[in-house]
């Protein structure tokens, strides 16, 4: 009597093989109603031809076959019986012999298997995996590898399969001890699942990490198709610059091809953090959840300044670019002793924006700790027609050192003559004293505005904003002043205020075209103007 009808009627799910004790088990898991029925086999010809009867009659997918007998012999015997594929989700192996794969899968339904559960020792050799390249080409397969003890020799062999991106979209590693830290030894980004499990994703960013490159191009032939321009152009479309760079760094023929061919990286967003005095920073985001990277830059007792690198990071990382930045940050350190590195680097940062065939384009500038000198040093080579929103702080505004440094004017005359500044929509400007007139300020542009703090103002120039704001783009407007020259002249270019108290007067004029929307000008310790 077969021995499988002993069991229940009913479809098995999972089988789980184990031995223990020269002992062998066999866990059989079953559809509704859940049951499990062990067997234990002490003569291995028993347990044979039970998993030969048990496979060869196999017929609804498994979702686990976990087989933990080092003679993976056995099982290939069992599945050579079958007239079918068997079709099951997840395979569990304990595998000393990586050739041996190719025997076992070769009698797996490559569509219905999901994921492949091996557990390895110091003798895993990343050769038998070469069946799984060609036998499951969906990138889906998820491969983790449980081993005892990781050294070197077996990161080695895991790091050839992270090119194996035709067959794995993932690959887990589970340890108990290491020799050789794996957080330390992949140069490609992975996730920490536990304090001994990573795991990492074979993205296309992750697979053209230079290693791994280089690792896969082997071949002269291989390289010359990459160095191909159709070929190449096809590559870029689905990456930005951080896959752009590692391609570049692989060999001399497809930097060159990738400088040919100019691709855009697409950067939304660029700060550059210069306000410690050893450590700096380079800040870049692209589109889409958690895709950014930061770039860290430190003195050396080898090199006193990092600003070269800096920059040159600044220019490689922009030069092709045609889509606009969303946001351009400069932060830099408000000591007066750190001005002179300030200036090093907007000369050069000046120079890098001249270089390129067009202007740099960019949403919203945002400036920190920059005199008026430097503010054109880089407004002027930003596209005009892009710009929409402008930031600047100047050194000495909001210091808390004991010692205040001499007041400064910051006279934006000659910046509120650019194109740029003309064409913005948005401005926020925080310095310790603005000397420049209203009249020459050339403010008419903007809907929204917030300066600190203004040296003067006068009856006249509030008279002037009103005339030349009173327009539907209006959205609001606070401007700090440290001096307001009160005159009579006020109700007379403005009328009779509609309500004052002690401290504040205000204004209501309607907005022409905006059916009924008004213009309140509160004039106080600031003056606010705003479309209401």
């Amino acid at each position: 009597m077969s021995q499988l009808q002993t069991l229940p009627n009913r479809p098995v799910t999972s089988i789980e093989i184990s031995e223990e004790s020269s002992t062998i088990r066999a866990k059989l898991h079953f559809e509704k109603p859940y049951e499990n029925v062990t067997r234990e086999y002490l003569e291995s010809y028993e347990f044979k031809e039970f998993l030969k009867d048990f496979l060869l009659n196999q017929e609804t997918p498994l979702r686990l076959i976990r087989f933990e007998l080092q003679n993976l012999k056995i099982l290939e015997e069992s599945l050579k019986s079958r007239t079918s594929l068997l079709q099951v989700r997840r395979i569990y192996l304990d595998v000393s012999d990586t050739f041996q794969l190719a025997q076992i899968f070769q009698y797996l339904n490559s569509y219905i298997l999901k994921k492949v559960i091996l557990r390895i020792d110091e003798r895993f050799d990343v050769e038998g995996f070469k069946i799984l390249e060609n036998w499951k080409r969906s990138g889906l397969l998820i491969l983790a590898l449980n081993i005892e003890t990781i050294s070197l020799k077996i990161l080695e062999s895991v790091n050839k399969l992270l090119f194996y991106w035709s067959t794995f979209r993932q690959i887990d590693i589970f340890y108990d001890n290491f020799e050789y830290d794996p957080c330390k030894f992949f140069d490609v980004p992975f996730e920490k699942l536990s304090e001994n499990s990573i795991r990492i994703e074979l993205t296309i960013g992750n697979r053209l990490r230079p290693s791994l490159v280089k690792l896969k191009l082997t071949n002269e032939i291989s390289l010359k198709v990459l160095g191909n321009p159709l070929v190449m152009g096809r590559v870029l479309n689905h990456f930005k610059v951080f896959d752009i760079q590692s391609l570049r760094k692989t060999c001399h023929g497809i930097r060159s091809c990738v400088d040919f061919l100019k691709p855009d990286p697409e950067i939304e967003k660029y700060a550059i953090d210069m306000r410690t005095d050893r450590n700096s920073s380079a800040n870049i985001e692209l589109q889409g959840y958690r895709n950014s990277k930061s770039i860290p830059y430190k003195k050396t007792d080898e090199s006193q300044t990092f600003i070269p690198r800096i920059l040159a990071d600044f220019e490689t990382n922009l030069k092709y670019q045609k889509t606009c930045l969303e946001d351009l940050k400069l932060f830099f350190n408000d000591s007066t002793g750190r001005q002179s590195e300030t200036r090093k680097f907007l000369d050069g940062f000046k120079l890098i924006l001249m270089r390129r065939p067009e202007f740099l384009k960019v949403k919203k500038l945002e400036l920190y700790s920059v005199r008026a000198e430097d503010v054109m040093q880089i407004l002027p080579y930003s596209d005009p027609k892009s710009l929409e929103n402008l930031e600047i702080s100047n050194p000495y505004y909001g210091t808390s050192r004991l010692f205040m440094p001499k007041s400064v004017p910051f006279d934006i005359e000659e910046i509120a003559k650019t194109e740029q500044w003309k064409n913005s929509k948005e401005l926020y400007v925080k310095t310790d004293e603005i000397s420049t007139p209203i009249h020459k300020m050339n403010l008419n542009n903007f809907s929204k505005i917030f300066m600190v703090s203004v040296a003067r103002i006068c009856s006249e120039d509030i008279a002037y904003l009103k005339n030349n704001l009173l327009t539907p783009k209006l959205r609001r407007f606070i401007i700090c002043f440290k001096e307001f020259v009160e005159d009579p002249q006020l109700t007379a270019l403005l009328g009779q205020p509609r309500t004052i108290t002690r401290h504040e007067r205000s204004w209501n004029f309607p907005i022409p075209g905006t059916n009924g929307k008004m213009m309140i000008i509160v004039l106080n310790e600031r003056l606010c103007i705003e479309n209401r």
